[in-house]
């Protein structure tokens, strides 16, 4: 059997909110990721110190990039920011698994990533939303020790086998060229792409400020590449902890929804990647455990 190809973990987070919970999750995998990176689109001491906490008490090390803030949400350049930071420490092929801060992978999320991702440039799974009460109950402690586990209910698998269905539907319905431009779609919060793609298409584009939509632009792009995607809604498991919304009503009431809909745009985005839009200095610092971890 191939090797796996090695998986570089990227967090985008604006919070010190449940960050302990992630990097617990990352911290009990069956294969272990080659490097973790929390990029911040925000300098926060409260973010720092949980990451020099999980680091010391993990026995992780956590490479960590953040920006003063912009006035607005960024998401697509923090995540460029993060890429920007993996090249320059010279690491030219793997993959990138993007998991949203306010999440927790199951412990075998990265080996599933890697062998699913093997000769294909995107995984798309998805995620189980945990009801407050579920979210309440977690302790990272015990999760770590494996004193306990997260049950999601026979109605949140029954949901995400629908999911599941769907997502292969619109994947024979875009070999047929039935299916829209996007689908089937990437959740931007859970996903995974060969550093290849990422740079092929310039990376996501930074155009796009505030909530949404850039993922579905990014994932439109790698489609009209020649990207090729395998659909893994129920086969990676991660858990969405529980928070307040802040997706907005109305979809198309948004300066990114109407940029989504247009038909001029590159595959290969003009502000990326290799051509950032202008932003504060970015600050890169790698935090290594003082002692040895946990685990």
């Amino acid at each position: 059997m191939p090797s796996l190809p090695p998986v570089h973990v990227i967090i985008p987070t604006h919070l010190d909110r449940y960050l302990d919970f992630i990097l617990v999750g990352l911290a009990r995998q069956t294969v272990a990721p080659v490097s973790i990176t929390v990029t911040c689109d925000v300098v926060d001491e409260g973010i720092d110190a949980v990451i020099r906490r999980c680091a010391d008490w993990l026995g992780l090390t956590i490479r960590h990039v953040r920006r003063p803030h912009t006035g607005t949400e960024r998401l697509a350049q923090v995540r460029n920011n993060a890429v920007r930071a993996l090249l320059d420490a010279g690491v030219r092929d793997g993959r990138l698994l993007f998991l949203d801060g306010d999440t927790m992978p199951s412990d075998d999320c990265i080996e599933r990533h890697a062998a699913l991702g093997r000769d294909v440039d995107l995984v798309l799974p998805y995620r189980i939303y945990l009801t407050e009460q579920q979210t309440a109950a977690l302790d990272p402690g015990s999760l770590l020790r494996g004193e306990m586990t997260i049950q999601p209910s026979a109605a949140q698998l029954a949901q995400l086998n629908r999911l599941h269905r769907r997502y292969v539907l619109h994947q024979r319905l875009r070999r047929w060229h039935l299916a829209k431009s996007h689908k089937p779609k990437m959740l931007g919060g859970h996903h995974s792409v060969s550093l290849a793609m990422y740079r092929q298409v310039n990376g996501h584009d930074e155009e796009y400020h505030t909530w949404g939509t850039e993922d579905d632009d990014f994932c439109r792009r790698v489609y009209r590449a020649g990207g090729m995607a395998r659909v893994a809604v129920r086969d990676i498991l991660v858990f969405h902890l529980y928070h307040a919304t802040r997706a907005p009503r109305d979809w198309f009431d948004r300066p990114n929804a109407r940029r989504f809909v247009r038909r001029d745009l590159p595959v290969r985005c003009e502000r990326g990647l290799d051509s950032p839009l202008d932003q504060g200095p970015v600050m890169v610092s790698n935090v290594h455990p003082m002692v040895a971890g946990g685990v």
